[in-house]
């Protein structure tokens, strides 16, 4: 069979195809707002420093320079980087006599192989935007809606959040954003921030561009859309006193936000969120830097075909969650 071939179906061979299938587009990771890191561990220590949470760099066990941090202050938790496998199958029959006119049979089983990573991987990639977005929320859930991390519970932290009061008339919506900004901006303490969004659902987006005190500017920022090109899969809902408000429509998940609220995020060059991956659990990958997605396949008894195993490791999380809010309609 085709598939016994290991240089063109094994390991490394069809992580470089699931790695270099294009990527389904989704809202949060088309802000580009975590950066990633790929670690050689499953785990990975987060310190805080007051309200700041950073990465841990780990020193040889027989010594080195340790990082110069105060004691006081200090908290450091360890977190487990959530695994995330899915499985398919390849069956003898199913590239049995296959071969497309004017190619090898090897290019044509290719073809269906990478058929099914694109599926997987697309999945894969759907779960990592559900666990941003929880890691946005504040808590981090799993596929099911249990929680795998409650981060301002971890760190003993109190989730700022403001009323927009965008349900009553006479509110001056530009000077509630003012104030709101005004406060986290108080809170930045050096870091590198410089801008503002808003990722908000229905009823929020409506109650802010319908508002009588927005409505005009709204108007406005309307007749010039057509002079504004798309931005991806993020169109700009409004920018108003600074902030980028975008309507969110990525609820397929447990996690969820609410129709009548709002996340405000930093946007920034400075290390605000970051996204850690950890290899797989295969030989092969022990103690190596990760990658973002693998592929394996694994003969089935009997000679049948192949089971095909598509996998990311991946963990999101915010490094200022005191500068992350919640806005409420």
């Amino acid at each position: 069979m085709i598939l016994d071939d290991n240089s063109k179906f094994g390991l490394r061979a069809l992580t470089r195809a699931i790695g270099a299938i294009e990527a389904t587009p989704t809202q949060i990771r088309d802000l580009e707002l975590f950066k990633p890191v790929y670690l050689s561990d499953t785990k990975v220590d987060i310190e805080q420093q007051d309200t700041t949470l950073k990465l841990v760099q780990a020193k040889p066990r027989d010594g080195g320079t340790p990082d110069a941090v105060p004691v006081k202050n200090r908290n450091i938790r360890t977190f487990r980087i959530p695994h995330l496998p899915v499985h398919d199958s390849v069956l003898a029959e199913d590239v049995q006599g296959l071969r497309a006119f004017g190619t090898t049979e090897a290019e044509t089983v290719m073809a269906k192989v990478e058929a099914k990573l694109a599926d997987g991987k697309q999945n894969l990639e759907y779960t990592r935007e559900h666990l941003m977005l929880g890691a946005l929320l504040g808590k981090i859930l799993d596929a099911d809606g249990s929680e795998i991390y409650d981060i301002y519970q971890e760190f003993g932290l109190t989730r700022t959040s403001y009323d927009m009061k965008l349900s009553t008339e006479t509110t001056e919506v530009g000077r509630q954003i003012d104030e709101a900004l005004a406060k986290q901006r108080s809170a930045l303490r050096g870091a590198a921030v410089t801008g503002w969004v808003a990722l908000c659902g229905f009823e929020f987006i409506e109650a802010l561009k319908y508002h009588q005190s927005v409505k005009p500017l709204y108007e406005r920022w309307r007749e010039g859309a057509a002079y504004r090109e798309a931005d991806g899969i993020n169109p700009i809902e409004f920018v108003h006193n600074g902030i980028r408000f975008i309507h969110y429509t990525g609820n397929f998940g447990k996690a969820k936000l609410d129709d009548d609220k709002a996340i405000l995020l930093p946007t920034g060059p400075g290390r605000l969120y970051e996204e850690y991956f950890a290899p797989a659990n295969y030989t092969e990958t022990v103690n190596t830097v990760a990658l973002p997605y693998y592929a394996k396949r694994e003969p089935m008894k009997f000679g049948k075909g192949y089971d095909l195993e598509m996998q990311s490791n991946p963990l999101p999380l915010v490094l200022r969650p005191d500068l992350v809010a919640t806005l409420t309609a």
